[in-house]
Order: structure tokens, then C-alpha cells, then sequence
């Protein structure tokens, strides 16, 4: 991917999650960006980051995504067999989404919430495009892109 393309990225994503990035350096955008998959720790911190709801001194770093990955695990975003270093894949991904920012779902979701129905819901709404496999790994750039359309979508329900 060339450079305008993710210059072009990284800009979309700082103007739809200002107060997440003020705690983030461009160094640490560049690093999930050139991350070939995130791991369920890094996603549940950056999540949470978006949210505003990690500690001020928290990193995303060591003690930060595990006590982040915690949280995520205590309040039952990720699959329960989740460890934090196992890359996140779209449908735990598109879970923990959905019920981070309390995304409704179609009629399967409110029947059998998971992490099937929550892929399918994301992708119905067009929050996550292109080549999607629900068991497809995550790199950073498109786990960036996928924050931001959720961050997008979840704003404007609001």
C-alpha cells in the first residue's frame, strides 16, 4: 500500500477519534500500522483507548493491554478460551465492537449474540469491507480501519 494511501488513512482515522489519539504518538500509529495482526490485548487496549476508558498513564504497552485485555475479558467482549497474545480475528473482533460501543444487531444477533452475528452485522452495515473471512487475522492498518468506521457509526447513533 503506498504511502499517500496511508497517510490518507491515519488522517481519517485522527479526525474521527480525537480524544483516543491524544494519548497516542505518530510512532505508535506507524507501529500498528506496519503490525502484520493484532493481538486480541492490543485490539481490547486500543478499544478501550477509543472509549476513553484506560488508565491516563496506561500504555500500550505491557501492563496496559493486560489489564485493558482483562477488562474486555471480565465484561465478556472476547471468546472465553481468548489469550492476550492470540491474534484477533474479524468475528471476535466484530464482537468486541459491537458490544464495546453497543451496537445493535439484526434479529440472529439479538436471538444468538456472538461472534458470528456480530461479523455479519459489521459487515452488513459496511463497517468492514473488502475480502472478509470471519476467521481472517487482523492486520494493524485494517484494524485501524475498522475502529474508525465503528467510531464513525457509533457517533452517529448518538
Amino acid at each position: 500500500m503506498g504511502m499517500s494511501k496511508n497517510l490518507f488513512l491515519v488522517l481519517s482515522f485522527l479526525f474521527t477519534a480525537p480524544a483516543f489519539l491524544s494519548a497516542q504518538t505518530a510512532a505508535k500509529l506507524d507501529a500498528v500500522l506496519e503490525t502484520p495482526a493484532i493481538s486480541c490485548a492490543q485490539a481490547a487496549w486500543f478499544v478501550l483507548a477509543a472509549l476513553n476508558t484506560v488508565p491516563a498513564d496506561s500504555s500500550v504497552q505491557d501492563a496496559g493491554m493486560e489489564t485493558a485485555f482483562r477488562q474486555v475479558m471480565d465484561n465478556h467482549w472476547l471468546p472465553q478460551k481468548t489469550s492476550p497474545g492470540d491474534p484477533v480475528t474479524l468475528k471476535a473482533l466484530s464482537f468486541l465492537l459491537m458490544k464495546a460501543f453497543d451496537i445493535k444487531g439484526g434479529l440472529m444477533y439479538a436471538i444468538l449474540p456472538g461472534p458470528r452475528y456480530a461479523f455479519r452485522t459489521l459487515v452488513s452495515r459496511s463497517l468492514i469491507r473488502g475480502a472478509a473471512d470471519p476467521d481472517m487475522t487482523v492486520s494493524g492498518e485494517r484494524f485501524l480501519h475498522i475502529l474508525g468506521n465503528v467510531l464513525s457509526y457509533a457517533g452517529a447513533e448518538l
